[in-house]
């Protein structure tokens, strides 16, 4: 098949999305299929750094688009970048043929991106999936981006609604998020798969801990790491848990190690600089093939989701976490995909937002467990992670999902 996607981020984009696309076109392409994505020249974190307009890597042909770079720092600045990537993706789109394309796939950010795609799609009597990320305009709403029921949450609801009854194939990430597109769309909506994304990462480290490169190169030590690790999101709150790391402050078994990007990152400095935590340290991004190390190098990996963004937005730092053998810990609502997962791996952490000191509590007692004790923990992890979320089982599914299309 003849395949294009669009999407705004992309290789060697480091956010989750762009290297989770990376792996499901390169083995589409692998597969024999003819592969373009269509995205954008910017880096989503840092969008002063500029990729080629044009470039082919492992097969995939790749199309970057010149739209405006003003990055998240201000909300009419991100609105415009979302607003001009839309504008010159569809303008793309109408010059595509039809013998060019027999499948669009289409993902969620920015928003109406996929509208744009799906009525071009169908006009030119192409298949369309649609990789569902996050479900908007609910989870803007939560975060207070826009009201509820105003026309721009109405509009986005009704191009969303247009989308999901249209596209020949939906792959959401967890039963809540398809469960609430039923519910949208007042009906059992047909051709819906359940996709968890996979973790990231070329290997794993398998060494001892007070080998590990990362944890050398930054000097942990023998202290208990708790690392957030990834895009600090405003759906995933870390309040609770710089809350924790104050009261933990003159305990010098632990260290709060943040890495990545994000607008909650700015809350992170400013409670360091407030407080003067010395116990939490903050690093940027890691390239792809030193996740393992970087993922490898803490003692606890943190997965955090907003209260009522169950089922509109979807954590998957939790796949990792586990594929790797770390024991969780989980900060959010009591029911959600994460702590389905943890009510089967015991051992694991979990506590609700504004329970820091629960949380502080649950930490201490975690530090008087003998080291056979926590890789049990994680060994357990580890376990279910390999028989559930290997990447070469979800991709293989994502694959079939795509493939499916074919033959509708």
């Amino acid at each position: 098949m003849k395949i294009y996607c669009i999407s705004q981020v992309y290789w060697p984009d480091n956010v989750a999305v762009a290297q989770h696309l990376y792996d499901l076109l390169k083995l589409l392409s692998t597969r024999g299929h003819e592969v373009t994505i269509i995205t954008s020249r910017h880096n989503y974190e840092h969008p002063e750094i500029i990729y080629p307009a044009r470039e082919c890597c492992e097969r995939v042909h790749i199309h970057r688009l010149p739209n405006t770079g003003f990055g998240k720092r201000t909300k009419l600045g991100r609105l415009v970048d979302f607003l001009s990537f839309n504008f010159l993706i569809a303008w793309k789109l109408l010059f595509i043929g039809r013998k060019s394309c027999d499948v669009m796939i289409g993902l969620t950010s920015p928003p109406l991106l996929s509208y744009i795609g799906i009525k071009i799609a169908r006009m030119k009597k192409m298949r369309f999936v649609y990789w569902t990320m996050d479900l908007q305009p609910e989870l803007s709403v939560v975060a207070g981006y826009m009201k509820e029921g105003s026309s721009m949450a109405q509009t986005i609801q009704k191009r969303g609604d247009y989308i999901f009854r249209h596209a020949d194939r939906i792959i959401v990430l967890d039963k809540y998020m398809k469960e609430h597109i039923c519910r949208r769309l007042h009906s059992d909506r047909k051709g819906i798969d359940v996709i968890p994304v996979w973790p990231v990462m070329e290997s794993v480290y398998e060494g001892k801990r007070e080998d590990n490169p990362f944890r050398q190169e930054n000097g942990f030590g023998d202290r208990i790491v708790i690392m957030y690790s990834g895009n600090h999101s405003v759906m995933h709150p870390l309040t609770t848990l710089l809350e924790t790391a104050v009261r933990l402050s003159d305990d010098k078994r632990f260290l709060f190690v943040h890495i990545g990007g994000g607008v909650r990152l700015q809350e992170v400095r400013e409670y360091k600089e407030e407080y003067g935590l010395d116990n939490v340290m903050i690093l940027p991004y890691q390239p792809r093939e030193r996740i393992h190390l970087s993922l490898g190098s803490a003692d606890i990996q943190v997965v955090s989701l907003g209260e009522g963004c169950v089922g509109y937005t979807h954590p998957n730092k939790v796949y990792g976490a586990m594929f790797i053998g770390k024991p969780i810990l989980y900060i959010g609502p009591e029911k959600s995909h994460i702590s389905d997962i943890l009510n089967v791996c015991k051992g694991n952490m979990a506590v609700c937002h504004e329970e820091s000191e629960l949380l502080a509590e649950r930490l201490l007692a975690f530090a008087e467990l003998s080291e056979s004790q926590k890789n049990a923990i994680g060994l357990c992890n580890k376990t279910f992670a390999e028989q559930h979320f290997h990447p070469d089982v979800l991709l293989d599914q994502m694959i079939r999902s795509v493939e499916s299309v074919e033959d509708l």
